[in-house]
């Protein structure tokens, strides 16, 4: 249970820091620590949120939080190291189940780096997070019944061999993502396999589809995109599905040669230019539009703000009431 991960961090944070803190429920996002310090009387009220794990996309959303509440705490089970440096540079405060702790709020400063090791409760396999795996999990993110036909069908429809088949439902499993259920598959918590595929289709998937930029010579509006073969992404598909956003980057998701590309969409080859084409590494029609999940992803890991809001624009409307 997550409330497990405050209780085990309270108590490993007092143990080094003779920091004493204590839980109270309230209705503020997951509840209230309050803090005693050795150093101080005052007792410091921290409204706190819980995350197994964050990544370097979400933390916008904890900018908000901090601009909204001003005394908020991340909670985590465990935090990447350049996460962390990069909560303290924008002066997020944190708390690890290993007691590691951030504060730098009003007259409290503190920071402790625990070397307690936890126990991995997750992630036993990674069968699922290869550049393969990731291609058939976002299979599963666009088609959340597919995990329920047969393996073969599962193969062809995701363009995967069929030995990844088992072994990307298997992890999957073991991850808590799928849950057998009778003769079937249920899914669970799909938005917090959402974000672990956008965080390693970011790291892992991603650099290795980019294929080449290119100058746009056209209103990208004009451009009539082969059906089947190329969709936007990014930013004018974000503009496509809310008409919120004005391009300023633009991607291609494409199975079109650069020679076609060039001639049916009046490309030119530029290393700095404004057009990035991806190899399309899901199968089916979306239209001109990559589809949701992808746009989603492609938008919310930007720095931009519009970006970011274009982003939850298309979450609510065609991600959420999938998931």
């Amino acid at each position: 249970m997550e409330t497990e991960i405050v209780y085990n961090a309270l108590s490993n944070l007092e143990r080094p820091g003779h920091i004493y803190a204590k839980l109270e429920e309230s209705h503020t996002l997951d509840g209230d620590l309050l803090f005693h310090f050795p150093f101080s009387k005052e007792t410091l009220r921290m409204v706190f949120e819980i995350k197994k794990e964050l990544r370097q996309h979400q933390i916008p959303q904890l900018l908000e939080r901090k601009q909204q509440y001003g005394n908020f705490i991340l909670v985590a089970e465990k935090l990447h190291p350049a996460i962390k440096k990069r909560l303290q540079k924008e002066g997020i405060a944190y708390l690890e189940e290993n007691g590691s702790v951030f504060i730098n709020y009003e007259n409290n400063y503190v920071f402790i780096e625990s070397k307690k090791s936890i126990k991995n409760k997750k992630y036993s396999g990674k069968k699922a997070f290869t550049k393969t795996g990731l291609k058939l999990v976002f299979s599963f993110l666009i088609d959340p019944e597919l995990v329920n036909a047969r393996q073969r069908i599962i193969a062809e429809k995701s363009g995967v061999s069929l030995g990844t088949v088992p072994k990307v439902i298997k992890t999957l499993k073991e991850e808590g993502y799928l849950i057998a259920h009778k003769n079937n598959y249920l899914w669970e918590d799909r938005k917090a396999l959402l974000d672990r595929w956008i965080n390693d289709y970011e790291q892992q998937l991603k650099p290795k589809l980019f294929r080449a930029r290119y100058e746009l010579r056209e209103d990208w509006k004009n451009l009539k995109l082969n059906k089947g073969e190329t969709h936007w992404g990014g930013e004018p598909a974000g503009d496509l599905l809310t008409g919120y956003l004005r391009p300023e980057e633009f991607i291609l998701y494409s199975n079109e040669s650069p020679v076609n590309l060039m001639k049916n969409y009046s490309l030119r080859p530029n290393a700095e230019g404004e057009l990035f084409v991806y190899e399309k590494f899901w199968k089916g029609d979306f239209g001109p539009v990559a589809p949701p999940f992808l746009v989603y992803a492609d938008l919310i890991l930007k720095e931009d703000k519009r970006c970011r809001e274009t982003a939850q624009k298309i979450f609510d409307e065609y991600i959420q009431p999938v998931l």
